[in-house]
């Protein structure tokens, strides 16, 4: 195929005839989230509704006629540092290379087009053999399995497995060193303290055996803020430490107690750490995202071990919908991806630059717990 007849453009209106020649194949279709579209009333909905209105989505033409799609949707708030690839190709041009110079073309532009962007990912199905050696040739990574990660209509069961085959791109901002983020300097507070201190591991005996979970509630401000003020306990989250407790009383207020599932993990019922599941929604349903933080004079007493078990007997029985709980966590971390594996969660790789922590892109490391593995 001579790759001067390739181009990429934005769709137009008048696209209707030859979109919909491939868009209504169910072979082109079959590892879409869409369905096949088996209309020309439908396909001038969907080039209006949808293609054209998109904020990266490009035809993929032959001689200036359709002949499949390029999708590039950036993320926002701490994920504004990636994107997430989709594509289709009209069958009777599968295997001729014209998929692979579109990607290229794609992925040659966008990062100029889309600022901030150091990361363009894709998730394919795992018999999706032909999409996995495209990314491959276009020089994509291929980062891990994703167990049970979305829902997809090729499969007569919900969230079968798929394969995540991601890349990030070469510029500045991707390979800063990371010991910059070392570097951030951050003022450790101590606010009332005085009524919790370590004094309550003796008066339990056990400690491990008196860890339980329970909501948050705003009687427990003061509790909640000797860990959230700690500098050590947010060096790998997202939010900076509390300085006052009046901005912390509006986050249980308004961040917490609205949350599906957020419970403080509590040592003989004091709370001295968090955990919380967050749903996804739509083809993302049967997966939810883990997240705990625990009061550094309790680390390496395998108690934040303790709260993730306990999380995981109940969450699947609590979601009848959840398959997959997953947590991605900070390639420096070492902690917290002992406590995970420690919980019975897989490894599955590291996702390169994946989000932005502290100002700084990130690689991550995916660890996920299905709902039919062992209970440890």
């Amino acid at each position: 195929m001579d790759p001067s007849r390739i181009s990429l453009r934005p769709f137009k209106l008048s696209d209707v005839d030859d979109f919909l020649k491939w868009a209504s194949d169910d072979r082109v279709t079959r590892y879409l989230r869409w369905s096949s579209i088996n209309s020309r009333e439908e396909a001038l909905t969907y080039l209006e509704k949808v293609a054209i209105h998109h904020p990266w989505r490009r035809s993929i033409c032959l001689d200036d006629h359709s002949i499949g799609y390029i999708s590039i949707s950036p993320e926002s708030g701490d994920d504004r540092c990636r994107a997430r690839l989709g594509y289709a190709l009209a069958a009777e041009f599968w295997g001729q290379g014209i998929a692979t110079i579109a990607l290229k073309m794609a992925v040659s532009s966008v990062f100029k087009e889309l600022a901030g962007l150091v990361r363009v990912h894709a998730v394919v199905e795992v018999e999706n053999k032909g999409s996995q050696r495209v990314l491959e040739k276009t020089g994509f990574l291929k980062e891990g399995l994703l167990r049970k990660y979305g829902y997809c209509k090729a499969s007569s069961h919900p969230g079968r497995q798929q394969r995540s085959v991601l890349g990030t791109c070469e510029d500045g901002e991707a390979k800063e060193s990371e010991a910059s983020f070392l570097k951030s300097a951050h003022i450790v507070l101590q606010m009332e303290q005085t009524s919790f201190t370590p004094d309550l591991l003796k008066e339990g005996g056990d400690e491990i055996s008196d860890i339980t979970l329970r909501p948050l509630d705003l009687s427990d401000i003061d509790d909640f803020m000797v860990w959230a003020t700690d500098a050590k306990v947010t060096r790998f989250c997202s939010w900076e430490p509390y300085s006052n407790k009046e901005d912390a009383l509006n986050y249980i207020k308004n961040s917490v107690l609205p949350h599906p599932w957020f419970k403080a993990v509590c040592l003989n019922n004091r709370p001295i750490g968090a955990v919380s599941v967050t749903k996804n929604s739509g083809n993302d349903i049967c997966r939810g995202e883990l997240g705990y933080v625990l009061a550094s004079q309790y680390w390496g007493k395998g108690i934040a071990t303790k709260a993730v078990k306990l999380v995981a007997k109940t969450i699947f029985t609590e979601w009848p919908h959840l398959e997959r709980l997953e947590a991605v966590v900070d390639v420096q971390n070492a902690g917290s991806q002992r406590v995970l594996e420690k919980a019975g969660f897989e490894r599955e790789g590291v996702l390169r630059k994946y989000l932005i922590l502290k100002g700084k892109s990130r690689d991550m490391v995916m660890f996920s717990l299905l709902s039919t593995d062992p209970q440890i």
